[in-house]
């Protein structure tokens, strides 16, 4: 790859970041992805750094003697205004910056990977579950068919795969119906319900009885930025992915393994 590829692929990966790709930009940064795991890596661990600042070193307003030297700078013929900034020596900085230097100071200190902590080592399995909800995201087109009737989402799987995905319907709950998709894991497709809550997607995968070291008690696993909550039953693995707050993708957890019993 010459330095202007990479300059180019670089440009495109932060153009997704910062949400000013078009339609065809996103396809082709979803075409990346898929054929770069090494970029879906870095895309998400910048997404994740990028909410973590967000969160905890938001923008400050500007200092009224900055917003005067800003002014005499565009207008420098205007008449000069005084406005007295009185502070005590003594006072602190904010917290705000403190939290605004502390994170920049561990991003280049540590670096990305360091920042971005997870609990284990991510297997074959979870991450391609990730990266087709990442794709999803990315995209635009988190689903191949476009329903909340769980009547249209269950035929339409059932027509692509071998095995009827169980397909149940949380609108009730607060987590109405999406539709659904076929995502390729382990070299084989498997269906993926997509659920909604307010402006968040759930993924929900399907997998094989057996599929990974998934466990019948559902555990979550935080990798990417992201919440996964895996478990299995005599029959079925499933393994849940969302950007959405613990303690909701709990409740929906709860709420899609009531309504399958």
């Amino acid at each position: 790859m010459t330095s202007f590829e990479e300059r180019d692929r670089q440009l495109l990966l932060h153009a997704a970041l910062d949400g000013e790709l078009d339609a065809a930009g996103a396809v082709e940064m979803e075409r990346m992805l898929a054929a770069d795991p090494e970029l879906a890596a870095e895309y998400a661990r910048l997404k994740a750094l990028h909410k973590i600042l967000q969160t905890h070193a938001p923008r400050e307003e500007a200092s009224a003697a900055l917003r005067l030297r800003a002014m005499a700078m565009v207008d420098p013929l205007a008449p000069p205004q005084r406005e007295e900034v009185k502070r005590d020596w003594r006072d602190p900085p904010s917290w705000r910056s403190f939290a605004a230097a502390i994170a920049a100071t561990v991003v280049m200190t540590l670096g990305l990977d360091r920042l971005i902590a997870t609990d284990a080592t991510p297997d074959a399995l979870t991450q391609a579950v990730l990266a087709a909800h990442m794709r999803g995201q990315i995209s635009g087109q988190p689903v191949d068919v476009v329903s909340s009737d769980r009547h249209t989402v269950k035929p339409w799987l059932a027509s692509k795969l071998p095995v009827a995905a169980a397909v149940v319907d949380l609108a009730s709950e607060g987590f109405p119906l999406a539709g659904g998709r076929i995502d390729i894991v382990a070299g084989a497709g498997v269906p993926t319900l997509v659920y909604k809550r307010r402006e968040h997607l759930i993924s929900v995968t399907e997998l094989r009885a057996g599929a990974g070291a998934i466990p019948a008690t559902p555990r979550r696993r935080t990798l990417e930025g992201y919440s996964i909550i895996q478990w299995s039953d005599a029959d079925r693995a499933y393994e849940v992915v969302s950007d959405l707050a613990p303690e909701e993708l709990d409740a929906f957890v709860g709420a899609f393994r009531s309504a399958l019993r």
